[in-house]
C-alpha cells in the first residue's frame, strides 16, 4: 500500500460515521478507485456497508428513466418544506432577485423545492423585491431587474405542472446518492429537501 493510501486509510479511520456516510452518499462518484475501495472497507468494519453500498452504487450507475421517476415521486410525495402541506406534489423552481444601491447591484438566484402555491409565492416575492429595490443602480439595476422579472415569469410557468419539471429531475440526478441514503428515513429526506432553501 502506498504512502498516500496509508494516509487515506488513517483519515477514514478517524472520520465519524456521519462524515463517512456523507462521503459515501455525496462524493463516491468522484473518488479514485483505490480510495473507494478503502472507503468501502472502513464502512464494512463499522457495520455500515449495507446502507453505504446502496448509496455508492446509486451514484456509480446510470439512473434509468424508471428509477428517475421513482426518485422524483419520492421527493414529490413529501410535505412542503415551506407550508408543511402535503396536499400537492412538490416541484422545483429558481427565484431571481435583484437589489441595487446606487452604484452596486446584486443579482441572486436560488433553487427551491416546495409545493406549487409556495413556488408561485417565492417567484412573486422575488419579482416584487426586484421591482422595489432593483431599479436603483445605474446601469445594471435597470437591466438586471428586467432580466429577473422575465426569469421569474418563465420559471413560474412550470410550478404547477402535474409531472416533475426539469429542475426537479436535475436535482434528483445530482443528488441520487444522498436520496438513496435517506429514502427510508422521512425526516432526513425532508431535511435534504429543506436544505435546498438554505443554500
Amino acid at each position: 500500500m502506498s504512502v498516500s493510501e496509508n494516509r487515506l486509510k488513517d483519515n477514514y479511520r478517524r472520520f465519524s460515521n456521519e462524515k463517512l456516510m456523507r462521503i459515501a452518499s455525496e462524493d463516491a462518484a468522484r473518488l479514485r478507485p483505490e480510495a473507494l475501495v478503502l472507503l468501502r472497507e472502513e464502512l464494512a468494519t463499522r457495520g455500515l456497508a449495507e446502507v453505504a453500498t446502496k448509496t455508492i452504487e446509486a451514484q456509480l450507475r446510470e439512473v434509468s428513466e424508471a428509477e428517475l421517476t421513482e426518485y422524483c415521486a419520492l421527493i414529490q410525495s413529501q410535505p412542503c418544506p415551506t407550508c408543511h402541506s402535503a396536499a400537492q406534489p412538490l416541484n422545483a423552481t429558481i427565484t431571481s432577485t435583484v437589489m441595487s444601491f446606487l452604484v452596486m447591484t446584486t443579482w441572486k438566484k436560488k433553487f427551491v423545492i416546495a409545493c406549487p402555491a409556495c413556488l408561485d409565492k417565492l417567484n412573486h416575492d422575488a419579482s416584487t423585491t426586484s421591482v422595489l429595490l432593483g431599479w436603483w443602480g445605474f446601469p445594471w439595476g435597470i437591466i438586471r431587474t428586467i432580466q429577473a422579472l422575465n426569469f421569474n415569469s418563465k420559471m413560474s410557468k412550470t410550478n404547477r405542472v402535474a409531472y416533475p419539471n426539469e429542475l426537479l429531475k436535475a436535482f434528483v440526478l445530482t443528488n441520487v446518492g444522498r436520496i438513496e441514503a435517506v429514502r427510508h428515513a422521512p425526516i432526513d429526506l425532508q431535511g435534504l429537501i429543506k436544505a435546498t432553501q438554505l443554500s
